[in-house]
């Protein structure tokens, strides 16, 4: 089918720019945008960088190297998870059942867990956030551990001599990160999550490598495990710089469905927050045949909680510790942990 359409309407002055999933993501329309600007300003566009088939290409060699071969392990280990609890038993997961719930943290907090919250605790502000997720799923279902599915944007710095900033297409990865928040203590959560973070290889990079493009035996090892029904992206700060005069802006409103209700759902709770008008607003997406909306709000309302809590830790100058890693004077690195982790399970 169409992969790109675009729609003027004179009256009230609107642009609808529809470009499917498969040729762009999240950091492409940025790049789309800004070029199309410049464009009908006359300005010159910045030079292209590397092709999507280049970095393609350069995926294929990678995947069966040394370095993303030590990784196997990990990923293997990372997969133990407990199905999520559900309202409705056996209800249908489709596109036409999702509903969403949307909470918002006030600006305070929100600048404290941007600015003072890092540097405080050692801990990036999606650390705090998967913190929080995971402090929200124990109070809700009583289970200390949580395996979610998480969104990066794919352009890892993997190799200095392709350059994909300006690239457009989907670059996209996701990878199964296990939270655990062993206490109802944030603090003590931030450290288990940091850490888990911290050993994990190449920011997630090479999970879909191994995943898909090692051969069928390894595809059908990681089909066989447990697979995380929620799933987490942060999509950073919406800002716009004061000396800029942007030719356009968001419009507002409904845009209609993005896919079709047909469609099944590949997560029982999709979880997506980003930073616009200095506050931050995280939207939960579930069916309405799987679960009540009270329990996501709740969840959600607990989320909340969670980041309050670690703000006013930041701004009382507790210190949580979390950017000691755990392998700091073993000399040990994170896959030979592994091992010896699991000699002792």
């Amino acid at each position: 089918g169409c992969l790109v359409k675009v729609l003027y309407c004179r009256r009230p002055g609107r642009l609808l720019w529809v470009i499917h999933h498969l040729a762009v993501d999240g950091v492409s329309w940025r790049i789309l945008l800004e070029d199309f600007q410049r464009a009908y300003a006359g300005q010159a566009l910045p030079a292209r960088t590397a092709s999507f088939q280049q970095w393609a290409r350069r995926l294929e060699g990678y995947a069966s190297s040394d370095e993303v071969s030590d990784q196997l392990h990990y990923w293997l280990r990372a997969h133990r998870a407990t199905p999520l609890p559900v309202d409705f038993p056996g209800g249908e997961n489709t596109e036409a059942s999702a509903r969403s719930i949307t909470v918002s943290l006030p600006e305070e907090d929100t600048r404290t867990l941007l600015r003072e919250a890092p540097a405080a605790f050692g801990a990036p502000m999606e650390a705090l956030l998967l913190t929080a997720l995971a402090g929200a799923f124990r109070q809700e279902t009583g289970n200390p551990a949580l395996l979610v599915n998480l969104e990066g944007h794919g352009r890892e710095d993997s190799w200095s001599d392709l350059d994909v900033s300006r690239t457009v297409g989907w670059f996209t990865t996701m990878f199964p990160v296990r939270l655990e928040a062993e206490t109802a203590d944030p603090l003590e959560t931030l450290r288990a999550v940091n850490g888990e973070l911290r050993r994990m290889p190449n920011r997630g990079f090479g999970y879909g490598l191994l995943r898909y493009l090692r051969g069928a035996e390894s595809a059908r090892r990681f089909r066989s495990l447990p697979q995380p029904e929620v799933s987490f992206n942060y999509l950073g700060q919406f800002t716009q710089e004061p000396s800029q005069a942007p030719l356009l802006r968001p419009a507002g409103g409904p845009n209609g469905p993005m896919r079709s209700p047909l469609q099944r759902r590949a997560h029982r709770i999709d979880v997506t927050g980003g930073v616009a008008g200095g506050r931050l607003r995280v939207e939960w997406i579930y069916s309405r045949d799987l679960h009540q909306a009270e329990t996501i709000r709740r969840t959600a309302e607990a989320f909340v909680t969670c980041l309050r809590d670690l703000a006013a830790a930041a701004r009382s100058g507790i210190s949580a510790g979390a950017g000691e890693p755990a392998e700091a004077d073993s000399g040990l690195g994170a896959a030979d942990l592994d091992v010896v982790l699991d000699g002792l399970e």
